[in-house]
């Protein structure tokens, strides 16, 4: 095989390989909801439990009305999960802007680990919240 040939395959297999990658990651992606969403499913009651993702020390000082403390970590395991519930809408949030980087990486973990109700906030996450003026503890 010539020199060129090889350079052609190399490049082939990376544009596979890109290309694989992407539908993967868009394929994982979880679904996001707004504040408003977030609000108005609280206020009609549904079943909901708000994970802040954030450090302990940051959630201590405000966060929203309800949530818990679930800081986000690189490996999330099934003990970590033990006292989530699976039969509510868990919707992490962080204050990373956009991307919800934090958020986002804890909801594809807890997809991992089986659960299927997961809807990441939305930036302006917890920023927006405060700023609509939406209940915090």
């Amino acid at each position: 095989m010539g020199q060129r040939h090889k350079v052609i395959l190399v490049l082939a297999i990376g544009v596979l390989l890109f290309t694989m990658d992407g539908r993967a990651a868009a394929q994982g992606e979880v679904p996001r909801i707004t504040i408003h969403e977030l609000k108005g499913l609280i206020d009609q009651g549904e079943n909901v439990s708000i994970l802040d993702t954030r450090p302990r020390a940051i959630f201590e000082k405000g966060h929203i009305k309800g949530a818990v403390s679930f800081p986000w970590k690189a490996m999330i395991t099934l003990k970590d999960v033990s006292g989530l519930p699976r039969d509510k809408l868990l919707v992490p949030y962080c204050s990373c802007g956009p991307g919800d980087a934090d958020s986002a990486n804890v909801a594809e973990q807890l997809v991992e680990l089986g659960f299927r109700n997961v809807k990441v906030l939305a930036d302006p996450s917890i920023k927006g919240w405060k700023q609509a003026g939406y209940p915090m503890d």
